[in-house]
């Protein structure tokens, strides 16, 4: 996690980095092959340079952000756990729990469709 440390430092509320370093904690222990980064200030996670799941925070939330063709592929078990969303983000509130089967399932997903992929993004 010392490629995020930086970050996780920015995080002036304690309580909101504490949830940041379990949440990216959790990840580097279930996803050990992935690569935590920090591109263009922002946290995230690649596999074989190539993106997998990205975050970002803000004043009453928690930004996580699986790329739009995640978002589509998972557009009704976010709205299940009744996070709010963009077309490329959805919302984690700090008071809400964190649905941790949904982002295993969001980046076990875009590990394997991205497998193949050569670029950062996905064309």
């Amino acid at each position: 996690m010392e490629a995020l440390k930086e970050y996780l430092e920015k995080i002036d509320d304690p309580l909101q980095r504490e949830r940041v370093e379990e949440i990216f904690g959790w990840i580097i222990k279930k996803f050990p092959q992935l690569l935590p980064e920090l591109k263009w200030n922002q946290p995230m996670f690649t596999d074989h340079g190539t993106y997998i799941i990205g975050f970002s925070t803000a004043k009453h939330h928690l930004s996580v952000a699986p790329e739009e063709f995640g978002m589509e592929h998972f557009a009704e078990d976010i709205a299940q756990a009744g996070y709010s969303a963009t077309k490329g983000l959805f919302r984690i509130k700090w008071n809400e729990p964190v649905n941790f089967e949904l982002l295993e399932k969001m980046i076990e997903f875009n590990i394997m469709d991205k497998a193949e992929c050569t670029t950062f993004w996905r064309k």
